[in-house]
């Protein structure tokens, strides 16, 4: 529990100290003059000191023998010493009033009993004290906007100031983004964030949507403490018009586990943690080449004040075979390339009327002199309004060649012209090679406004695809409000991680009660008075008089015979469901059978279930469950009994709206099946996602319930019906 009476923490002295203080620096170690040395590299105003009563000297500066002994009380204590010893420093940090420390070191998490043990004392000492406390196992931060650091690596001298934060949970990734060649994106600061023993990574995030001088967020995440905080810290940037941009790691079971021994947090199961973000709007990126051009995409429509629209992107290359590769790898990319209109078709063609083939992308390598066939084609595409992004592919020139660099800026030049006094468009340079670009290349592009340079095809293309993505979502956020309607007011609280008293995931996991699953006919029961459509259910006693009487008072049509047995979760794998009964023989010759199959599966028989058969449709599974780190939500799929198999599901944070489920639908794999295919009728996808969004309702209304399994769901053109359904409950601890 955190303490009422403890100070409140400013991140402040941690992001723009006076001066710095490096705690057991020494001649054998390098921290103190590479902090230093960064200082300089900056050509920061910060004041750095070094403190260790064993030397007097270190690095050509003096050294003093304690915090009290240096001529002013420092804003920022670094520790190097050895992490385990970090209690005493911290401690004595606190007795002099420091109001923010440093602690770095690896394997603070990973190193056992006295590592954890440590990192709880340091977070005792630090929350109690109202110290801002960046770690431990951290490579510490660089600030732009205050022109400082207490980084613990060398900062590239080269990197751009700009408007991209970067927070990352592994000090390895801070350096990648520090140390990525010809990175052009431009960074407020850039954070590690390590392992959060009093701010997490919600806390930098919180601070840097509060910053003006932050425009996006780049975010490298193995796990969060305070998942639901998060979400809403990145609806909150959605709603400002700030993009997170997002690499997840944890997709496998190898991943999960590494996070929670790395950064002490929970993983998440993968698809809901792709549900969560995608509600919250936040870019996710497979890996970090897309998450570095993502960022360089968001980082170059700040720097022309120009955006990417609908997405709807024009391609001109120097080459047929690129050409088409951007093309194969449309889909894949999710870019959309509209055909070429016919009337800049004719315009291109009255300029370069030997040209042959005239499509999206476009080649017109060698129909004239590159700055009149580029010049052109692009001036065709602009003018055709068609697009929002037009594209100059052209790989990266190796070294300065001059005949390269020349075509580069010649075929950059005829975008740039034809883009200038057309603001509705974003010109971007695409290299589908990663190789760095040539500098003087760079000038043609930084002389223009810092037009975007993305490199690599998929990276590239998919950055604008996500970014057009993001751009619908903030639509749709600024219009429906929030996705859960609490996050507002969380996003606006700035309780840091040590004081905040909402209960660890981690607790919440282990604190689950017994599980139970109710029988078909309570689920049915709940699912229905929750508005869930679901097939009448007649409880019967077990034997064939009932069985026939029920046939009966349902209309004597076809009917499902069911066990209706406590216990029993799966009927059908134990025999317990008889289908398309259609007359009394065939419902008193099933009774015995399912009789048998309770006997075998060993369940307390209570009756059985007599159901009209549903109407012919499309089998669907639609299901909910509450994770341990997003909460509720909820899953539609093809297939019914084989939706593992076909693997063609979507998976959306609950609760949700109906209009989102159907997005979602429309964008299965095999929508075209509920779409009519083959002459069959449509199904009602209103019905179907009013179907699904009632299921995650019930879940967000009623805590006790663990997971829903409707399956299958009958989709036709008269509705969507549960045909059968499955509730398992926290029962409470025994």
């Amino acid at each position: 529990m955190s303490d009422p009476l403890a100070p409140a923490i400013d991140l402040r002295p941690l992001f723009a100290p006076r001066s710095i203080a490096v705690v057991g620096a020494s001649p054998r170690g390098w921290l103190g003059a590479t902090v230093r040395d960064n200082l300089r590299t900056m050509r920061s105003e910060t004041r750095c000191y070094f403190v260790n009563p064993k030397y007097q000297e270190v690095a050509g500066e003096r050294c003093y023998p304690t915090l009290g002994d240096l001529p002013e009380r420092p804003d920022t204590v670094i520790l190097a010493v050895n992490p385990l010893r970090a209690t005493r420093f911290t401690q004595e940090a606190a007795e002099a009033g420091i109001p923010s420390l440093v602690i770095p070191g690896g394997g603070v998490v990973e190193g056992g009993e006295a590592a954890a043990e440590m990192q709880r004392q340091v977070g005792e000492i630090a929350a109690r004290h109202g110290i801002a406390l960046l770690g431990p196992n951290c490579m510490g931060m660089v600030d732009w906007t205050t022109n400082t650091t207490n980084y613990i690596g060398d900062v590239n001298p080269w990197l751009r100031r700009g408007h991209v934060a970067a927070l990352a949970q592994s000090g390895s990734v801070t350096d990648a983004f520090i140390h990525a060649p010809g990175s052009r994106i431009g960074y407020s600061r850039i954070v590690s964030v390590g392992a959060e023993a009093v701010l997490d990574v919600c806390d930098y995030l919180a601070y840097c949507l509060d910053d003006p001088e932050t425009h996006a967020v780049m975010l490298f995440v193995e796990g969060f403490k305070r998942p639901e905080r998060f979400l809403a810290l990145c609806d909150r940037a959605l709603e400002m018009g700030k993009p997170v941009m997002a690499v997840k790691v944890g997709r496998s079971a190898q991943a999960q586990a590494a996070a929670i021994a790395h950064s002490g947090s929970l993983a998440g199961e993968d698809r809901v943690t792709d549900a969560a973000l995608d509600a919250a709007g936040v870019i996710r990126c497979a890996d970090l080449d897309e998450l570095l051009e993502a960022a360089e995409l968001v980082a170059g429509t700040g720097r022309l004040q120009r955006g990417v629209g609908r997405g709807r992107t024009g391609v001109v290359t120097v080459s047929t075979g690129e050409a088409s590769l951007v093309a194969d790898l449309a889909e894949r990319t999710g870019v959309e390339l509209p055909p070429v209109p016919e009337d800049a078709r004719e315009a291109i063609l009255r300029d370069l009327p030997t040209m042959g083939y005239i499509g999206n992308p476009l080649d017109p390598w060698g129909a004239a002199d590159a700055p009149i066939a580029y010049g052109a084609c692009f001036e065709a595409l602009a003018a055709s309004g068609a697009y929002d992004v037009l594209a100059v592919v052209h790989d990266s020139p190796f070294r300065d060649l001059p005949s390269e660099v020349q075509v580069a800026r010649e075929v950059s030049t005829a975008l740039i012209e034809a883009t200038a006094h057309r603001p509705h468009l974003l010109p971007v340079y695409v290299s589908l090679t990663s190789g760095d670009l040539s500098e003087e290349v760079k000038q043609t592009l930084d002389a223009a406004g810092g037009m975007p340079m993305l490199r690599g095809t998929t990276e590239a293309f998919g950055a604008i695809a996500s970014l057009a993505r993001w751009g619908r979502r903030r639509d749709a956020r600024l219009g429906r409000g929030p996705w859960r309607a609490a996050w507002p007011a969380l996003a606006e609280d700035r309780t840091v991680w040590a004081a905040d008293e909402t209960v660890d995931p981690l607790a919440r996991t282990a604190a689950t009660g017994r599980r139970t699953v109710l029988p078909e006919r309570e689920s049915l029961e709940r699912l229905a008075a929750a508005g869930v459509p679901v097939t009448p259910a007649l409880a019967v006693p077990a034997n064939a008089d009932a069985a026939e009487n029920g046939w009966r008072a349902l209309g004597g049509g076809p009917v499902a015979l069911k066990l209706d047995a406590a216990g029993l979760a799966h009927k059908t794998e134990a025999g317990g469901v008889l289908l398309g009964l259609r007359d009394a023989a065939s419902i008193r010759a099933a009774v015995p059978e399912l009789v048998e199959a309770a006997a075998r599966a060993g369940s307390a028989l209570r009756g059985l279930l007599v159901e009209p058969m549903a109407p012919a449709g499309v089998e669907l599974i639609v299901g909910g469950r509450r994770d341990a780190v997003f909460g509720p939500a909820v899953l539609v799929g093809l297939g019914g009994i084989l939706a593992e198999v076909l693997d063609d599901v979507a998976v959306l944070l609950a609760p949700c709206a109906a209009a989102d489920v159907r997005r979602r639908l429309e964008g299965l794999r095999g929508a075209a099946v509920l779409q009519g295919a083959r002459g069959r009728p449509r199904v009602d996808l209103d019905g179907l996602a009013a179907l699904v969004a009632a299921v995650g309702q019930l879940l967000v209304d009623d805590p006790a319930i663990l997971e829903v399994d409707l399956n299958p769901v009958i989709a036709s053109p008269a509705g969507a019906l549960a045909v059968d359904a499955l509730i398992v409950v926290e029962a409470g601890p025994d």
